[in-house]
């Protein structure tokens, strides 16, 4: 056999299950997609807002007037921003309620725009410590405010009044629904999403298990509108019929389960979602979705007892689903899973900066928006006086004492009473803390007598923008994204029958790239011998010389693979044909 030219390509997609040498899918990568069959590059991301005092575990959006409105809600707060077409964002306002709501840890949340004929479009929030089980069954509240203002929000009442909202909220325009625990649902009266009491409002337990989530479907003519109910063990229709029922229910499934609340998403009218030990879909029927390549890799890795911090969003340009979720021992969300409805293939990545909390894809904004989970330093964030002392005058500086690797901040006395105690302070240098001053801290300074203060120090988080540009944008930071893929098993045994090695000789690159990039051989003498990597050998963006326009190797393997990757400032690349001159090698079997 002499030396040859073979195309370097696998069938789309990453195989993680079974073993690498029986798969014609690509068997490694990070960072990459696929788009016509063909590796590329995922895009880069950056941080538009660092100063989230809650770790959100829910998102929602508004776009109006070229503004994308986002509230984020955690464990203690609900906080609102927005951003503008250039991903500049404003001040974060905080939206928690100051009545009838309870900071929990375990508080998960879910989001509704709901239109109110008095009052415009309302933002409807559902909150519950449903974090540590999807089957919760205490302390679920809900509040409204209007959707673009920044007032806090208000507690409304459901009926009946003992009737915990433990399951969630969601819009079937104009009908309102909030649901929990036994099947229960109650519906508002049309285009009052606060009012469950009134003419045209009504309820019925619709199932035995807890309403985890809901979403709208479309009725058709005379059945709009409808919606899907998730319970924990079944799906359920709801259809507006009128009279006195206003809707019916009808289970679609009763043998089905949901993994988490947030791990459902409606894709061109499909609708997907991951279910205790499987991946399922409706379109019309409850199907599998087939997944012969990462399902015991997704389940095998999932830290179950963090099965509700799992989240959904898409990626349409593409054609994805993103289902982030906490690999290992992580407590958050830090590998995806990755279904291409478009390339019928699935594939999988590793988050960045430790993960995502949340997640979601505005469809006017038309860029995914996640929150991230890693706490920045401790910023100085408020001041309350505990003791004032006496004599002070507005406009008198103290100057914080105490802490590890602390930067001098200045507070100056804003408001006195009659005595000259001081009421009020500002800060007029918070700085960042490597680590936080003990609480409360001792401050000195003015005309009058010590005072003490409690200042509070928050750890913010940070909000991203997801596929913008091809790098990582932290601030002033730039960082190169690390890509990589790794192509399936090229072998003489099997394709041409013959016991020898394969030796490659030259290899052509074909990428519309950015950025140089580096290509290896990897590969075993059998299946059980131990992986050998080649050396590492660069090809660049622009070649000066014909001999940088191929890559020389003259490397063998019996079982043969390449490595590609890009992680360059700018890099980027989508594979093309790619071409490798081999030839026979020996014939080596043990290694």
């Amino acid at each position: 056999m002499a030396e040859q030219i073979v195309q370097i390509r696998s069938a789309p997609g990453i195989k993680r299950d079974g073993t690498k040498f029986e798969g014609d899918q690509y068997v490694d990568g990070q960072w990459v997609r696929f788009q016509r069959g063909l590796p590329r590059k995922i895009g880069g991301y950056r941080s538009i807002n660092k100063f989230l005092r809650g770790l959100p575990r829910a998102l929602a959006e508004y776009t109006q007037d070229l503004q994308t409105y986002i509230h984020a809600g955690s464990s203690d707060r609900l906080e609102r921003f927005f951003i503008d077409s250039t991903f500049n964002t404003s001040v974060i306002t905080d939206r928690t309620p100051t009545s009838g709501f309870t900071a929990d840890d375990a508080n998960m949340w879910q989001f509704a725009t709901s239109y109110d004929t008095t009052s415009g479009n309302q933002l409807v929030a559902q909150v519950a410590p449903n974090l540590n089980c999807i089957c919760n069954s205490s302390n679920g509240q809900l509040f409204i405010g209007n959707l673009l203002g920044t007032s806090v929000l208000t507690a409304v009442a459901l009926v009946p009044a003992n009737f915990s909202a433990t399951g969630g909220v969601a819009t079937l325009p104009p009908y309102t629904f909030v649901f929990g625990n036994d099947g229960y649902v109650a519906f508002s009266v049309p285009n009052t999403p606060n009012d469950y009491t009134g003419s045209g409002s009504g309820n019925a337990y619709i199932t035995g298990q807890k309403i985890v989530k809901a979403m709208p479907l479309r009725g058709g003519p005379g059945n709009s509108p409808s919606g899907l109910f998730w319970s924990a063990d079944s799906l359920i229709r709801g259809t507006y019929v009128g009279g006195t029922p206003v809707f019916q229910f009808d289970t679609i499934s009763t043998q089905s389960s949901i993994l988490a609340s947030n791990s459902v998403i409606e894709y061109d009218g499909i609708f997907y979602w991951i279910g205790t030990d499987r991946f399922l879909m409706f379109n019309g029927v409850v199907r599998e979705v087939e997944n012969n390549m990462n399902l015991n890799f997704f389940f095998d890795n999932l830290n179950y007892a963090q099965r509700q911090k799992v989240f959904a969003y898409k990626v349409p340009r593409f054609g994805e689903i993103w289902w982030c979720f906490p690999f290992g021992d992580s407590t958050e969300p830090n590998h995806a899973v990755i279904y291409n409805v478009r390339e019928n293939t699935w594939y999988d990545t590793e988050l960045p900066n430790d993960g995502r909390g949340a997640g979601l894809f505005p469809a006017v904004f038309s860029k995914p928006l996640l929150s991230g989970v890693a706490p920045q330093e401790a910023q100085a964030f408020s001041v309350t006086v505990t003791a004032a002392g006496t004599g002070y005058t507005v406009g008198d500086t103290l100057a914080v004492v105490g802490g590890i690797g602390l930067i001098t901040t200045e507070l100056t006395v804003s408001t006195v009473n009659g005595t000259g105690g001081i009421t009020g302070i500002t800060i007029t240098n918070a700085g960042q803390y490597s680590t936080a001053p003990t609480n409360p801290v001792s401050v000195t300074g003015g005309t009058g007598s010590a005072a003490t203060f409690t200042i509070t120090y928050d750890n913010p988080y940070k909000f991203w923008v997801h596929e913008t540009g091809t790098d990582e944008i932290d601030g002033l930071t730039l960082n190169p994204i690390q890509s990589f893929f790794e192509t399936a098993d090229l072998s003489l045994p099997v394709t041409a029958q013959v016991n020898k090695s394969l030796q490659v000789l030259m290899l052509e690159p074909d990428f519309v790239q950015s950025g140089d990039m580096t290509v290896s051989v990897r590969g075993r003498a059998n299946a059980r011998a131990p992986e050998v990597n080649g050396v590492t050998m660069t090809f660049p963006e622009t070649p000066q010389t014909p001999q940088e326009q191929v890559v020389f190797l003259k490397t063998q393997r019996r079982e043969l693979r390449f490595r590609f990757e890009s992680n360059a400032i700018g890099g980027d690349y989508q594979a093309g044909l790619i071409l490798a001159h081999v030839q026979p090698g020996d014939g080596t079997t043990l290694g």
